[in-house]
C-alpha cells in the first residue's frame, strides 16, 4: 500500500471532529504516531477555547475557522510539553494562555537550535506572548466561563487543568488520564503518588458535583468521572505497599513504528528497575517506587 502524503488531501480529510456536547468538540489531526494527542475545543456566545494546540505540523487553525468555528479563537494549553504547544505558532495573533512555569520553558526552547531541540525541528517557534494563569482564575466565553482548578503538577511542574462550568468538562493534559499518568519522574518536581492522590482528593471534595466528563488529550476523551474515584483508589493501594507490574511498556513504546523517543531512552525506561505500572479498575499510574509520599522527596 502506497503512503498518502496528507498535506495532498482536502483540508476536511486531513482533520476530523467529534461532538462530546453542544459547542464542545475533539479534533483528530492526522498523525501516524499512536501517542499523538487531540485538541479540545469549546464555543461560547463570543469566543471559543482551544485546549493544547498540539504539536501538528497540518494548518489547525484554518480547519477549526472552516469547519468548527466563526468566533475568535483563544488558546490554552495545560503544560509545556511540546506536543501540546508546538503547533501555538498558528495562533500567534490570538490570546494564548499557559502558566509561568511554561511560558519559562517555552522561551528557552526558542533559544535552542533545530538540532539541540529536535521535538521543534523544522517548525516556527511563535512570536506569541502568552497570558499567564494561575489557579482560580477564570476565562469568559460569552455565557460560559472556563476555570482554572488548583492542581500540583505531577505529570509536569505548572500544569494547568480547565474546568468548564456549562457542562462540566475537565480537561487535564496528562495529568489525569485513563491510558497512563506518568508520576515521579524527577523533572516533575515535588512529583510522587502522594500528591498525585491529594490532588485528586481536593478536586473531588471541591468540584466533584460539577464536574460531568474528563477530557484529557491522550488515549480516548472523554470518560466518565467515576473514573477519578478509582484512581485514588489506585494511589491509595500503591501508598499502602501494593506493587505494580515491573512491566511499564506502552502501546507508544512497544508496538509505534513512529516513536520519537531514541532507542537508547526506550530502553533505559523499560529497564529502570524503579518504575512500576500500577493498574486498578481501568486506572493506570507508572511510578517511581522511591517517590511515593512527599518525605521521600527530602531523602533525595
Amino acid at each position: 500500500m502506497n503512503e498518502i502524503d496528507v498535506t495532498t488531501l482536502p483540508i476536511n480529510k486531513q482533520f476530523s471532529r467529534r461532538l462530546i456536547r453542544p459547542d464542545s468538540w475533539i479534533i483528530n489531526c492526522y498523525d501516524p504516531s499512536l501517542a499523538a494527542p487531540h485538541p479540545h475545543i469549546i464555543i461560547g456566545d463570543e469566543k471559543a477555547l482551544l485546549i493544547d494546540p498540539t504539536y501538528t505540523r497540518l494548518p489547525l487553525r484554518e480547519y477549526l475557522e472552516q469547519y468548527v468555528t466563526d468566533k475568535e479563537i483563544m488558546v490554552a494549553c495545560t503544560h509545556d510539553h511540546h506536543d501540546h504547544t508546538n503547533a501555538a505558532w498558528q495562533f500567534d495573533d490570538c490570546t494564548i494562555f499557559m502558566s509561568e512555569f511554561a511560558w519559562n520553558t517555552i522561551q528557552g526552547r526558542r533559544e535552542l537550535s533545530d538540532e539541540e531541540g529536535r521535538w521543534n525541528a523544522g517548525q516556527p517557534h511563535g512570536t506569541f506572548v502568552p497570558t499567564i494563569l494561575k489557579p482560580g482564575d477564570t476565562i469568559d466565553l460569552g455565557n460560559r466561563i472556563v476555570e482554572v482548578l488548583p492542581y500540583e503538577g505531577c505529570h509536569s511542574p505548572g500544569s494547568l487543568i480547565y474546568l468548564d462550568h456549562k457542562y462540566g468538562l475537565l480537561f487535564t493534559g496528562d495529568e489525569l488520564e485513563c491510558g497512563q499518568i506518568l508520576v515521579g519522574g524527577k523533572r516533575a518536581g515535588n512529583s510522587c503518588v502522594e500528591t498525585l492522590r491529594d490532588n485528586v482528593v481536593r478536586i473531588l471534595e471541591g468540584w466533584g458535583d460539577q464536574i460531568d466528563m474528563v477530557c484529557p488529550p491522550h488515549n480516548g476523551s472523554p470518560f466518565d468521572k467515576h473514573f477519578l474515584d478509582y484512581l485514588v483508589e489506585n494511589c491509595e493501594r500503591i501508598m499502602d505497599g501494593v506493587e505494580g507490574d515491573p512491566n511499564v511498556g506502552s502501546m507508544s513504546y512497544l508496538f509505534n513504528p513512529f516513536e520519537d523517543r531514541s532507542p537508547e531512552k526506550i530502553k533505559e525506561t523499560l529497564e529502570d528497575p524503579d518504575t512500576f505500572r500500577s493498574e486498578w479498575k481501568g486506572t493506570s499510574i507508572v511510578y517511581n517506587r522511591k517517590r511515593i509520599f512527599r518525605k521521600d522527596l527530602n531523602q533525595e
